[in-house]
């Protein structure tokens, strides 16, 4: 249970670490889950042309990181609602990916690959955990990088007292948190091997829940991340077990996000 738990977590942690970074530079990332989704389309379809995984990921982060260019320029240099304009990149994904698809197959539906499909390990799903957890942590802890991106999102007069723009630490951790969800969405569909509307499965919400259920700290997030992964797989090993309905037990990772929001509006209210 703990090694599928690892397994579903990678993808999960990646963009909630693309969230945690944008959070920290005071912008709030809800469009995480559009590119996912924009970066698993992106994924499988690189691979399906070239046979390259690394295609597929180079491919992925691309796409993501082209929709966070456009989140970044829509909500900072054209004053739009940071809301507003994140909903709007996660609504309007998933009709863009239809027409692209429509353009390349004939069909905006789904997208089976032959070969070239991610098989992670256990071990190696550790490995990328850890990497990226750590990477996010001394990135933010220990480089004039993480001090500026901190102070941007609590002090942003002090950066423009040094001649640095705030705006342009935000934009570039748009930019970056697109990436990852790059990253995270071809983990997604190249581990499964198949592109299907809705493959993100609102991890993006799932990930930005968990950045607050972790106070915004890499390594808690982590273990937020964990929890989340442990409901899926339960989730997941339950169907054609349990004799309820198969929609309300995959429910179950969303009814623990409800719940996680609950318990961190109590922890924040405690400590006022």
């Amino acid at each position: 249970m703990i090694g599928k738990a690892l397994i579903f977590m990678v993808p999960l942690l990646i963009a909630a670490m693309g969230g945690l970074i944008t959070e920290l530079a005071g912008v709030l990332n809800i469009a995480l889950e559009g590119m996912i989704l924009a970066g698993a389309f992106a994924a499988v379809v690189a691979v399906d042309l070239t046979g390259s995984l690394a295609a597929g990921f180079l491919a992925a982060m691309t796409a993501s990181g082209l929709m966070a260019v456009l989140f970044s320029v829509t909500s900072l240099r054209l004053k739009g609602n940071i809301f507003v304009t994140g909903l709007a990149i996660n609504l309007i994904t998933p009709p863009l990916i239809a027409m692209v698809s429509k353009l390349l197959y004939g069909s905006g539906g789904v997208i089976r690959l032959s070969s070239g499909t991610l098989n992670l390990s256990q071990a190696e799903s550790l490995l990328w955990l850890l990497f990226f957890t750590g990477a996010i942590w001394f990135v933010l802890r220990y480089t004039p990088l993480g001090l500026r991106i901190r102070t941007a999102g609590t002090d942003p007069d002090f950066l423009f007292s040094r001649g640095i723009k705030p705006a342009g630490i935000q934009s570039l951790v748009i930019i970056l948190s697109g990436i990852l969800c790059g990253i995270s969405g071809a983990m997604i569909s190249l581990k499964l091997g198949v592109f299907i509307p809705g493959i993100s499965a609102g991890k993006g919400w799932i990930a930005l829940v968990a950045v607050y259920l972790g106070f915004k700290k890499p390594f808690p997030v982590l273990l937020s991340c964990f929890i989340f992964a442990i409901a899926e797989s339960l989730s997941d090993a339950a169907q054609g077990i349990i004799e309820i309905p198969a929609n309300l037990i995959l429910s179950f990772p969303y009814f623990m996000t409800i719940t996680g929001l609950v318990l961190f509006s109590i922890a924040k209210k405690r400590k006022q």
